[in-house]
């Protein structure tokens, strides 16, 4: 039963820390559509910027992380309102668009916010949302 959103910091997180138990964690929980695109660019930053992988490594990872999304349910904006709605949070609370629709998208679903963002994290508490962070997330709760 799906009851969590998690962002990318999150899923990057518990495939780094906890790669043998991150599927079972994540398995049917939600993702937003562009979480995948931001999960590539943090493997890509890694890769290229910070480790110097090389390309086979980060492509590895890549379908690692691929897999774990692949298990979980794909939240999308479904119109005009929704996407409103994000940019007066945006505008509200000064975060990006992209994390404002995470706040948005859990509003919406009635769901718990996953992620390790401090900003964010801080943000969502004060608008009323239930936020946790990976490493205290117990998917039995």
């Amino acid at each position: 039963m799906r009851t969590r959103l998690f962002d990318a910091s999150s899923i990057m997180l518990l495939a780094k820390r906890t790669p043998e138990t991150a599927s079972t964690t994540l398995e049917g929980e939600c993702i937003l559509d562009l979480t995948r695109y931001e999960l590539g660019n943090a493997l890509w930053k890694v890769g290229k910027l910070i480790d110097k992988s090389d390309k086979g490594t980060t492509l590895e990872a890549l379908e690692q992380v691929h897999s774990l999304t692949a298990l979980m349910e794909i939240i999308r904006p479904e119109g005009l309102e929704e996407l409103t709605g994000t940019m007066e949070t945006a505008f509200d609370t000064g975060l990006s668009f992209y994390d404002s629709s995470y706040i948005q998208a859990a509003r919406k679903n009635s769901l718990d916010l996953v992620t390790e963002d401090i900003q964010l994290m801080k943000q969502a508490k004060e608008l009323g949302l239930n936020c946790i962070r990976a490493t205290e997330y117990n998917p039995q709760s």
